[in-house]
């Protein structure tokens, strides 16, 4: 890597696969440097585990009737599953499974807190979302945790305007293969420097130095992709220091916390239709915190627990033991502990303690919501970032990931 490059993006997710796609078809000379030995950062399918694919993060295609990768998946033939209403579900209330009427109640909640809070942000009020709901209410566990999953961070801590900025069809679409299998497929020829983390960014002379185990690289642009958590807590030293109102957008517009546990069982354990949704709220126990299941993913015997927020960084904190343990209780209690006996393996995520992501998507903190426009801001005219945290209307998603990395590529080619 000794050439001086047009442009060096540094992280091969979602956004870097983009930018260095993007850039090569401008025709730009660049790098694409990843800290891990594989592609597809946050998006990530495992086939090894269990012999079957599952995402260990992003896995729907959100609003898929204009995400620009729905049109990839059809290019490259990778099915999804497409339905009206796909988180429609069963609830469990830790004695016994409630009824419809509860179910559709807990919904109903939800909605309406949605609303609330869209309708604060829509008119200016960036305050907490937990300030919208209704706090003391039968199914606030439920909602809280549903709010935490969608954002990575508990109620107190989500921005009424951010999620109104937020551009949603309602459509989320499964990938059958894997959302992490869809970009491998996708920018299977791209070249990439793999195993190559950055320490250092020196953009005082005339090209931009970049320090890595592998030595010295030289770029006349620079496009980072790392999560927001990753750039603020210093593991890559910027010379000159990055300026003081990105470094409090990267406070204000942090990576929130989601985590999931899978269960492969050698048989279907469960008598669920595929692909169906699990809420799991014990009323027995009202410190207990609520949580979620994917139960037989396109027809598959696996369960996978979602974990969000406060809950998710907390458990993977705690170790692996302490995150299955949680979402194993929760499990045996909705279906019986005797499917265990057919338990073929057990796998955990840990994106808070992944120091290549230190988390798993962005969420602006009450009162900060504006702070978004500040990471899509160029550094000087050399330094870039992208990334879901920059998309404006589309952050925690992969689409906004994309996006985000092909408009910084045509932003260094200008």
């Amino acid at each position: 890597m000794s050439r001086v490059v047009d442009v060096a993006v540094v992280g091969a997710g979602a956004a870097g696969l983009a930018a260095a796609s993007r850039a090569y078809e401008l025709g730009l000379s660049c790098y694409l440097l990843e800290a891990k030995s594989r592609i597809g950062g946050r998006t990530h399918t495992d086939t090894e585990t269990f012999g079957v694919a599952w995402d260990r993060g992003a896995h729907w295609l959100h609003s898929a009737d204009v995400n620009p990768l729905t049109r990839i998946a059809d290019e490259l033939g990778h099915p999804y599953l497409a339905r009206p209403r796909p988180f429609d579900g069963h609830l469990h209330l830790g004695s016994g499974w409630g009824a419809k009427e509860d179910w559709r109640a807990y919904r109903d909640e939800f909605e309406e807190a949605v609303a609330r809070a869209l309708e604060a942000g829509e008119a200016g009020r960036d305050i907490a979302a937990l300030k919208v709901m209704n706090n003391g209410s039968r199914w606030a566990r439920m909602v809280h945790h549903i709010f935490a999953a969608i954002s990575g961070l508990p109620p107190s801590d989500i921005s009424t305007a951010d999620l109104a900025a937020y551009r949603d069809t309602e459509a989320n679409w499964p990938l059958e293969r894997g959302y992490g299998a869809l970009l491998a497929a996708r920018y299977a020829d791209l070249p990439v420097e793999l195993s190559t983390p950055v320490s250092a960014v020196d953009a005082g002379g005339a090209h931009i130095l970049l320090e890595t185990p592998r030595g010295t690289v030289r770029a006349r642009s620079l496009i980072l992709t790392v999560s927001t958590n990753v750039l603020a807590s210093g593991a890559i030293r910027f010379m000159p220091e990055l300026p003081v109102c990105l470094l409090s957008a990267l406070e204000g517009v942090p990576t929130g916390h989601a985590n999931k546990v899978a269960f492969h069982f050698r048989r279907d354990v469960f008598g669920m239709p595929d692909t169906s949704y699990v809420n799991f709220m014990d009323e027995r126990d009202a410190a207990r915190p609520a949580c979620s299941f994917q139960v037989r993913p396109f027809g598959s015997n696996l369960a996978i627990a979602y974990l969000g927020g406060d809950l998710a960084a907390d458990l993977d904190r705690a170790g692996e033991a302490e995150m299955t343990g949680f979402a194993r209780a929760a499990l045996g209690d909705m279906f019986g502990t005797d499917i265990f006996k057919e338990l073929s393996g057990v796998a955990a995520t840990s994106w808070t303690s992944d120091p290549h992501t230190l988390g798993a998507y962005s969420c602006a903190r009450p009162g900060r919501a504006h702070e978004r426009a500040v990471l899509a801001e160029p550094v000087g005219d050399r330094l870039f970032l992208a990334g879901e945290a920059v998309s404006a209307d589309w952050f925690s998603t992969v689409q906004g990931a994309h996006v985000s990395g092909i408009e910084a590529a045509e932003r260094a080619a200008a």
